[in-house]
């Protein structure tokens, strides 16, 4: 299986720095079991509820992540969200706001929310293959397929990017893949909005291991960290996981930023225009990266192969898995698939 690809955003000489502002760094997290609901919750008044200091009693247990809703015949997904344990509720309107406004083929789409005592559960579209991540960590895609999953992520962020959000958490964990053969983008909750007159961020926010350099290296980032994230993402199809996986995550960025990214061994079994696609997307200047819109031209891209080829392989995924819990054997479990936040200004 390849590898490492030496040279993809390589720092050269730029050292890793800590600029004040907000962090809030991200871990893979644990995926709940997905079991039915014992009710439909109530439909919140307003999403101004949010900012009530009045506290309500509730004793009922917070409804499951999948559930039959009575506007949206098909299974829907619910994003519970413990306002108590926000320190700001605004980013958490900010992230309804941004999924209200924003809806594409290739995005998860925002349905509905409600508030059910101090729980805010956001309804959305359910996506019935998973995440990429739990793909790639059992088989290995062929290049067509890599090159269509790059695509259909492509196509979101060219569409969110165009209307002025840059989603900050792109990553294997938030690729969602449908039995059908559709590639989603999701999960919200660090996407930030731009203006053309302000369209630089400064906040270090993300998973650290799918992190650009100019997060540590630059007072300020644009929508191009999305395109970083996604050339970490291909590399994540290649080997099940990516670069610099097993270290802690400040570590981790602080290699991404001062080593750039490692070498790929097999590099030769890469076709031309995926190392093209790569050196593309994981380019240290932010400048000479390319856009979603220019790499959607792509060679690599344009060689990809029908979406209908994830479906066979997400089944054959889940028949390794199921084969793998019936002969009592697990996967290692990686230093960081609990969740993990940090905050600091």
């Amino acid at each position: 299986m390849p590898r490492r690809h030496r040279g993809f955003g390589k720092a050269h000489g730029k050292s890793s720095s800590h600029r004040g502002g907000q962090y809030v760094f991200r871990r893979r997290r644990a995926r709940p079991s997905r079991t039915p609901p014992a009710a439909d919750p109530p439909r919140a008044p307003s999403l101004s509820s949010l900012y009530e200091d009045e506290e309500e009693e509730d004793n009922n247990e917070a409804p499951a992540l999948v559930a039959p809703e009575p506007e949206h015949p098909k299974s829907v997904a619910i994003k519970q969200v413990y306002l108590h344990k926000q320190c700001r509720k605004e980013q958490i309107v900010d992230e309804l706001m941004i999924m209200r406004d924003n809806k594409h083929p290739n995005l998860v789409n925002y349905l509905d929310s409600y508030l059910l005592g101090d729980k805010l559960l956001i309804v959305m579209e359910y996506v019935d293959g998973g995440p990429l991540s739990d793909l790639v960590k059992e088989i290995h895609l062929e290049e067509g397929l890599m090159a269509a999953v790059s695509r259909e992520c492509l196509q979101a962020l060219a569409f969110l990017h165009c209307h002025q959000v840059i989603h900050r958490d792109v990553k294997g964990d938030n690729l969602l893949l449908g039995m059908d053969g559709s590639v989603k983008l999701a999960d919200f909750g660090l996407a930030a909005r731009v203006t053309p007159e302000q369209s630089k961020r400064s906040s270090l926010v993300g998973t650290p291991h799918w992190m650009a350099p100019e997060y540590v290296t630059r007072d300020e980032y644009g929508s191009k960290v999305d395109i970083w994230a996604l050339g970490i993402v291909v590399i994540e199809m290649l080997e099940g996981e990516p670069p610099y996986f097993w270290e802690n995550p400040h570590r981790a960025l602080r290699l991404i930023a001062s080593e750039g990214i490692p070498e790929l061994p097999n590099q030769q079994e890469l076709s031309p225009a995926l190392q093209d696609f790569l050196s593309c997307c994981l380019q240290t200047d932010e400048d000479s990266r390319g856009s979603a819109e220019e790499l959607l031209q792509h060679p690599f891209v344009l060689s990809a192969k029908p979406l209908s080829g994830l479906t066979a392989a997400i089944n054959e995924a889940k028949q390794l898995r199921e084969d793998r819990r019936c002969h009592g054997s697990g996967m290692p479990s990686p230093n960081s698939s609990d969740g993990w936040h940090s905050d600091e200004t």
